[in-house]
């Protein structure tokens, strides 16, 4: 009932009794939640990104691998929930009650929990907080996963090409050469790659980056790649395979050869504006899209 109203364009769900629903793995980008009750909800993988989730009750609720960018927690009720390998980058979870809360494996970074209750979460190393703002005022890093622009180029002009699990945030490495890195894994996030040579690049997620005229390999592999609210104007994708990707609220307008390179599997879009200047609201898929279009045009 809820997916159906969303799909029909309707993100307005506030003080909605959802206890105990099943919501696993929906697409629920920009919803407004606020005041819902979702106490024991399954929302494990569901995309959040953007909602408005504040005074919401998710005790006990499973998010597990749901993806929270730039969500609005604030004053939630987070007691007992399971946010094992969450993403909260971006999130506010100011004055939110995370006691007792599961955050194995979450990333946050950029986030804010002034004020939040942090009694008894669980945390293990692969952990992330990384300009995280804690209850107290202080600015929390990870030092150990954190690269600025400089130490990256510097290790990658050793030789190194291996920077999986790292964290890239708020870098600018425009007009590099890093052709042949591994960024696979690693969280990118506000990186600044215009004009920057690719080529065989490992990738997996990159959030609100700047790929401009960046150039890319004939023969990449971006299987399964997410790229959310990323500027790929202009770019060169000549050959690049994008099956099982996700774009969401990206730009690729004047991109050169996009899916040049064939697709094993299909693409997702969500208000991502294509290469010629197309708008696709979404959630779809290409397959679908484009041949609804094509239909309603008169090619089928």
């Amino acid at each position: 009932m809820l997916y159906g109203r969303y799909m029909a364009g309707d993100r307005d769900f506030r003080g909605l009794e959802l206890s105990n629903a099943y919501l696993y793995g929906f697409w629920l980008i920009d919803v407004n939640l606020s005041g819902a009750n979702l106490e024991g909800a399954s929302l494990g993988g569901t995309y959040l990104i953007n909602s408005n989730l504040s005074h919401t009750n998710l005790e006990k609720a499973w998010l597990d691998s749901a993806l929270l960018i730039k969500a609005n927690l604030s004053n939630t009720n987070l007691r007992n929930t399971t946010l094992v390998n969450a993403d909260l980058r971006g999130a506010d979870l100011t004055g939110a009650d995370l006691t007792g809360a599961d955050l194995t494996g979450a990333v946050l970074i950029d986030t804010n929990l002034t004020d939040a209750n942090l009694t008894d979460i669980k945390t293990t190393e692969p952990t992330i907080f990384h300009q995280v703002t804690m209850p107290d005022g202080r600015i929390q890093n990870d030092l150990n996963r954190a690269l600025s622009a400089e130490e990256l180029l510097r290790r990658y002009g050793e030789g190194e090409r291996n920077f999986q699990d790292k964290i890239l945030h708020r870098v600018d490495v425009s007009g590099a050469d890093l052709r042949d890195i591994d960024l696979s894994r690693s969280r990118l996030s506000y990186v600044n790659f215009s004009c920057a040579c690719l080529e065989n690049v490992g990738l997996g997620m990159a959030i609100f980056s700047d790929f401009r005229n960046a150039r890319f390999s004939r023969d990449e592999d971006w299987l399964g790649v997410y790229f959310f609210y990323c500027d790929l104007r202009e770019a060169n994708l000549s050959g690049v395979d994008m099956s099982y990707s996700q774009f969401i609220g990206s730009n690729f307008l004047g991109a050169k050869n996009c899916l040049s390179g064939g697709l094993q599997g299909d693409v997702f879009f969500y208000q991502t504006t294509w290469t010629d200047g197309e708008f696709i609201q979404g959630p779809t898929s290409a397959t679908y899209h484009w041949r609804r279009k094509n239909v309603r045009e008169g090619y089928y």
